[in-house]
């Protein structure tokens, strides 16, 4: 801060700064020093100028913990929300630049949203569309002033606190509490391996709380251990530090905020979350061909998680369709995921080669398999190959049927042999069905 005159009369200047680090049950705060002694006013700390205004620079310096924590949904929540507690209901409404009312938006959730009654569910979709739909992009226009959700949603692109305001809009369009996180987080993105400014969102569950979600980084449903949460805000153009004085002849001259971020000390290990198996479908095929790599990956946890998957790229191998792949899982659920690839030709037919494949979680959590291919190897087809998807798929929707046990019952012990008995089947003791 700089008072822009020298000829001038105050009687005192306040700046309240807001982003500074947030405790919680994943963060823990073991040191906060202000420069000059701030006033914890709210959610900001107070600095206070009253007779020397000479030096108007102000710090805060802290140390704090980071755990990986998360929060543990182990059981269906049902969607729509029926209810919720009052000091919620803010985070449910539009805000100005979060414009959850507009009717595109309201449109697309709804429609992701169609027949799903699994809270975790419906989130896992609204994310996976704005990472799928809508391209990272540091634009001029995006990078320095914050677009709106609506605008967003038209233009497909943005940057995090904007991929953060579309994910939170559509949330809020279906009455699914949002709100928007800011603070700092490590990223290697373009070889910047470094701390910088970040946003991300977090969701209310009723019965648990508040979870993240970092459309960004694609973490859903937990963040690593370098998000540091510094503000938590309605909306994304709410300002880091307001300032206030009473004089006259003055005008203030102010600068931007200065943050560093590093590591002092990291330690223990994170236990794998998921397992996963690869599978190959067809071991050998020929050059020019296309085959179908299938990873079965069960939760092994009790608790809902998502997971996102890759699959290795290689110079010869072309994936069809995106590489990364986001897997949302029920306690203990297992599921399977494809992807179809395409064997270039060009190949010496004088050899047999061996293709090893990977695949591999966001935690890393991996798995191997591999094919073979040589020139007198069959060559499947696109068409062939992404029938045998589809025909994998429709299996995977119909595997709840294997789930359902059912024990059948009469009415009576003992018929004539002219009575016709009836029977009930019971999935449990509170459903019978008559057959």
């Amino acid at each position: 801060l700089a008072p822009s005159s020298s000829d001038y009369s105050v009687d005192y200047i306040l700046a309240d700064l807001s982003f500074f680090p947030r405790e919680d049950d994943r963060q823990k705060i073991t040191e906060l020093i202000t420069s000059p002694e701030a006033q914890t006013i709210g959610n900001s700390l107070r600095y206070r100028w009253e007779n020397d205004f000479s030096s108007l620079g102000f710090s805060a310096s802290s140390e704090l913990e980071t755990k990986n924590i998360f929060n543990k949904i182990t059981r269906k929540i049902e969607f729509p929300i029926e209810s919720l507690p009052e000091e919620i209901i803010p985070y449910t409404l539009p805000s100005d630049n979060i414009d959850s009312n507009e009717t595109d938006i309201i449109t697309l959730s709804s429609f992701l949203a169609e027949g799903e009654d699994d809270l975790y569910i419906v989130v896992n979709k609204l994310a996976n569309w704005v990472e799928d739909n809508v391209e990272y992009s540091l634009d001029t226009l995006t990078a320095e002033v914050s677009q709106k959700a609506s605008w967003v949603l038209n233009k497909r692109e943005g940057v995090c606190d904007e991929l953060t305001s579309l994910f939170i809009a559509m949330a809020r369009s279906l009455g699914i509490p949002g709100k928007y996180i800011s603070g700092m987080a490590y990223t290697n993105w373009k070889g910047l391996n470094d701390f910088g400014p970040h946003a991300w969102a977090e969701i209310y569950f009723p019965g648990y709380g508040w979870v993240p979600f970092d459309i960004t980084y694609n973490q859903l449903g937990f963040i690593d251990l370098s998000h540091i949460k510094l503000k938590e805000s309605i909306d994304s153009d709410e300002p880091s530090i307001e300032y206030e004085w009473k004089g006259t002849d003055i005008d203030i001259e102010t600068q931007n905020l200065d943050i560093k971020t590093k590591i002092l000390n990291k330690e223990g290990k994170i236990e794998p979350q998921v397992s996963i198996k690869a599978k190959a479908i067809k071991s050998s095929i020929g050059f020019g061909s296309y085959n179908l790599i299938e990873a079965e990956i069960t939760n092994l946890k009790n608790f809902y998680f998502t997971t996102g998957l890759s699959i290795s790229k290689t110079k010869e191998l072309e994936v069809a369709g995106k590489r990364e792949k986001n897997v949302a899982l029920k306690p203990n659920e297992k599921k399977k995921v494809c992807w179809i690839i395409e064997l270039k030709p060009g190949l010496d037919s004088k050899y047999t080669y061996t293709f090893p494949i990977q695949i591999y979680s966001i935690r890393n959590t991996t798995s191997e398999t591999s094919f073979t291919s040589s020139v007198d190897e069959p060559i499947f087809t696109y068409k062939e190959i992404n029938s045998l998807k589809e025909d994998m798929e429709e299996e995977a929707v119909k595997k709840y049927s294997k789930e359902v046990d059912l024990n059948c019952t009469t009415e009576k012990a003992e018929y004539y042999a002219y009575e016709n008995p009836e029977y009930y089947a019971y999935e449990n003791p509170e459903i019978d069905c008559r057959i």
